[in-house]
């Protein structure tokens, strides 16, 4: 009784093998993977079949698949000749189904693992290209972190692009926009180190005069966080000062005028304050000496008006 039971089951059994396919039926062991493996998936038996096999996704646009064949081969036959456009393919086919970082990383895996690649031009263009779909993306969601996430990636990725190129046309163009989205995302040493690095390493760049006022208003920028120090403020009118005195383009002198007056006005504020304090504590003459600074150093502002005016009651107080 029990043998015609097993034998109804096996009966059944090879009946829903026969109805399904077969492809989605067998797992299979294999000893290359040492796992089961359903052979619709399995890796083909040489790198130019395998390729065939994910070129036939790519051309018909079925790029997800593509993507994992593609990268199969990769992971199969890392040393073949063919290994390297299949890794730049992988990439190419998640950016068709808008898996930006994903194309990314695979580009840059082609240059990390295969330098002597005949797409090395196209791909530093692509992930310049996708670095400013990062930079670009849509407008801040969940206080921020989406923005904050999207143009962390922008960064690194402009990075990559300079570090894999840094001779090449788009090495200082990229170095800009990383500034850019350093500032968005206030971390203002990172934006002054990419704007050092275009005026310092790339002198002949058309963007060097544009980096050298950009490079002042960032310290300036930070200068109005109160994380930062009052040092910024100090380098900010310097470097503003000479804009103003060096710079052959005229809009950006007039700019740099504007900013200039701004910070000369917040510095004359900040050290009143310090003045004012000290005037409280009726410590005369250390009030005078600052008083006395920003009469010296800002006369043109409405603190020091009020300064001047500040040192003759003071000094008066004194000889009483």
């Amino acid at each position: 009784m029990k043998r015609n039971s097993f034998c109804i089951l096996l009966v059944v059994f090879l009946a829903l093998v026969m109805v399904t396919d077969h492809s989605h039926a067998f797992w299979l062991w294999t000893p290359k993977t040492k796992k089961m493996e359903n052979p619709k998936y399995a890796v083909k038996d040489s790198p130019r079949d395998q390729y065939d096999w994910a070129m036939r996704f790519y051309d018909n646009n079925d790029f997800k698949r593509a993507a994992e064949e593609f990268v199969r081969l990769t992971q199969h036959y890392p040393d073949s000749d063919i290994a390297p456009e299949a890794q730049y393919y992988a990439g190419r086919s998640y950016e068709e189904i808008g898996k930006y970082w994903f194309a990314y990383e695979n580009y840059q895996k082609t240059v990390d693992n295969y330098p002597y690649t005949r797409r090395m031009d196209e791909i530093i263009e692509r992930e310049y290209n996708l670095a400013g779909l990062f930079k670009e993306k849509g407008e801040p969601k969940l206080m921020d972190l989406e923005l904050s996430i999207s143009l962390d990636r922008a960064i690194i990725i402009y990075g990559k692009v300079v570090e894999n190129a840094p001779f090449g046309p788009l090495a200082d163009k990229a170095l800009f926009a990383q500034a850019d989205c350093y500032r968005r995302i206030r971390k203002y040493d990172g934006a002054v180190d990419a704007y050092e690095k275009i005026v310092n390493d790339y002198p002949e760049s058309r963007l060097g005069t544009e980096a050298r006022y950009q490079l002042a208003y960032t310290k300036y920028e930070a200068s109005l966080d109160p994380e930062y120090d009052q040092e910024s403020t100090e380098q900010a009118l310097e470097d503003f000062e000479r804009i103003k005195k060096t710079t052959p383009v005229p809009s950006i002198a007039t700019e740099a005028g504007k900013v200039l007056d701004e910070l000369k006005t917040k510095k004359a504020e900040s050290t009143m304050k310090i003045a004012v304090f000290y005037e409280r504590q009726k410590k005369y003459k250390a009030a005078i000496i600052y008083y006395q600074d920003v009469a010296g150093k800002f006369p043109d502002t409405e603190a020091a008006k009020v300064a001047r005016e500040k040192i003759s009651k003071l000094e008066q107080r004194i000889k009483k």
